[in-house]
Parts: structure tokens; sequence; C-alpha cells
């Protein structure tokens, strides 16, 4: 499944580093046509009302735009306006090129730029005490990324507890979340119930279940660590959403910032301009809400510069060894004794 067709790719979550785009690269005529694309669109936007103040707010700024010439200067100050007219984080303009005349990836590009950032995975170790860690940027959409997910996990399914760190995670979505969840637990882990708003303005229903492995979960029992930061976003707030109303994890760290409108509908303003224009609301079947706007709160509010350090603590104590030897309980020992110095010899 192409990933701008799935739950919610957050703004840029697989820009790794910023585009070298020249100023003054955005002529007004491709910028009237990006404005008149995007009010036109701004109709399909999740909540009539707030759309209709989103296309007054874009009206209002018309004039000011126009004179910018700059591409990221005008998706900045498009997207600020945006942003004060919804609150909606996700509704956001962003530059897709170096150059308003090169191509958008095709989808070759894209599938072999998946490969280039390794479909989002950052680290994976074995910490002392035999704890496994699990650092994710994004989350995959396509079954490559769901691959990536079951060969991670694999490698650590004989530790002891697991801590997934998704404090750089900006979301994303698809077959690699799915995957994660069905990974945790014997029994399907709740997910979000999706409600999209068709282009002709009624609704349907997408309820989003945990992808459990044929073979069945490699971690459906074990202590699980979830950190989060404000930086954890959209569909990596939706994992620790997810795991926290099934008490199936324990979230470490402080609350995220806040995302969880998802959009299925790509839109191109062109000039290589895009926006994630959000036509989904996410109704969690556990709560009943959702983290739009207030974000994930933590179990055990922690500064992010030491959430892996109180994770790992916690996991060193919730760890049951299933075998062990003289050399194993040291490391143990060693470990609970001193978790910062464990971590910083490792790391």
């Amino acid at each position: 499944m192409h990933r701008r067709t799935v739950l919610a790719i957050a703004a840029g979550a697989l820009t790794v580093t910023p585009l070298r785009v020249l100023a003054g690269d955005l002529s007004s005529a491709d910028a009237r046509r990006a404005l008149d694309t995007l009010e036109r669109e701004l109709g399909g936007y999740i909540d009539p009302v707030l759309g209709e103040k989103a296309r007054a707010a874009v009206r209002a700024g018309r004039k000011r735009y126009l004179v910018l010439g700059d591409r990221e200067a005008f998706a900045e100050a498009v997207s600020v306006d945006l942003l004060a007219a919804t609150g909606d984080l996700h509704l956001k303009l962003s530059v897709d090129t170096v150059s308003p005349q090169v191509a958008a990836l095709s989808e070759v590009e894209e599938q072999l730029l998946e490969g280039r950032l390794a479909h989002g995975l950052m680290t994976i170790r074995r910490l002392p005490g035999n704890i496994g860690y699990f650092k994710l940027r994004y989350f995959a959409a396509d079954e490559a990324g769901a691959d990536l997910i079951d060969a991670g996990l694999r490698l650590l399914k004989d530790a002891d507890a697991l801590i997934l760190d998704l404090r750089e995670n900006t979301g994303g979505g698809g077959a690699s979340d799915a995957r994660l969840l069905g990974h945790l637990s014997r029994g399907p882990i709740p997910m979000a119930v999706i409600q999209w708003r068709q282009p002709d303005g009624a609704f349907t229903t997408e309820a989003r279940r945990a992808d459990i492995p044929a073979g069945g979960p490699l971690y459906p029992d074990k202590p699980v660590f979830v950190l989060i930061a404000k930086r954890t976003f959209s569909a990596a707030e939706a994992v620790a959403y997810d795991l926290q109303a099934a008490k199936r994890a324990v979230i470490v760290g402080e609350r995220s910032r806040g995302g969880a409108n998802p959009s299925n509908r790509p839109v191109s303003l062109g000039a290589g301009l895009s926006v994630f224009l959000p036509n989904g609301r996410v109704v969690h079947p556990v709560t009943g809400g959702n983290w739009d706007g207030v974000g994930v709160t933590p179990d055990v509010p922690t500064p992010p510069r030491e959430a892996l350090t109180e994770a790992f603590r916690r996991a060193l104590a919730a760890a049951r060894p299933t075998v062990s030897t003289p050399k194993s309980e040291k490391e143990l020992a060693d470990a609970r004794a001193d978790p910062k110095a464990a971590l910083d010899e490792m790391l």
C-alpha cells in the first residue's frame, strides 16, 4: 500500500535533512495557482466549519503570500495561518522538490528512498541485563516496513523486556505500526477507528486492526516500555495511545505533540509544493476519544534525556530471565545497581 494513502503520514516524516531549495524560487503565477488549489481542496477538510475558517484565512493572507517569492517562506506563512484557523498540526504545506521544475518522486524512487532510510529503523540493540531496545524514526506504510518490524523483533525475541523508542518518531502508519502491535499481544490490541470524509461530503468508517503475524506474536507477554517526547507525532502517538489504552505498555517521557487527524488524499499544489490535508477523524474504541491537540500523557513523566535511563531501570526490575549463568546474573546485577552507568558504557 502506498504510504500516502494510509493512516497519517506527518508532513515531512521522511525528510532526514532539509531540502536545499533556492531563494526566490516561487513565481507569482505559481503562487496564485497553489493558493487557488488549496482554497478549493480545503472544502474537503474533515471539519467543514473549520475548513471554511481555513479558507477565509487563506483569502485574507493572499496578498501577503503572493509577494514572498520563495517556496519555503510561502509554505511556512500559509501553514502558520492554517494552524491558527484550525488548531490542526497536520494541516501543513510542504516543499517536496529542490526546485519548482523538478518532478515529484516516482513510485520507484519512493521505494528506493524507503530502502535508503531503512524503512524507519534507527537502532536495534541488546542492552545490558538482556533488555531489547528498538528505535524507529517513522512507521513505513508498505510491507517492507512490516518485514522490518518482524526482523527487528526476531533479533530481540529472547530479550527479557523491550524498550520501544519513539521520541524522534514523527509518524507514518500502515503496515508497520499494525504489525508492531500484532507482535505485542496474543489477542489483537484495539486500534483506531477512522471516520473518513469523502469528496462528496459523505462519511465512511475504517476500523484498523493489529496485524498478528501468521507464526504468532514474538512479544506477547514480556514487559514493554515506550519512550515518547514532544517530537513524537501522528502514527507514533497512535501506537503509544493504543498500547496505553490496552494497558500493554508503560509510557515514559513527556507529553507528545498531539496530531491525530489522518489523510488518505495527497494534494499537490504544483511547483513542488503539497499540502497534507486531513480528511479523517480518529476515535479510539476503548477511550472514545483521541490525542489530537492534547498529546499522549506518559505514565511516567520524565525529561526526554532521562527517559531511556528511567525505562531501562524499570525494565531491569521487571525482567524475569528464563535462563541464567553466573556471567548473566552479574551483568543483570551490575545494570540494576547503576542503570545509567551501564547505558553509558554500552552507548
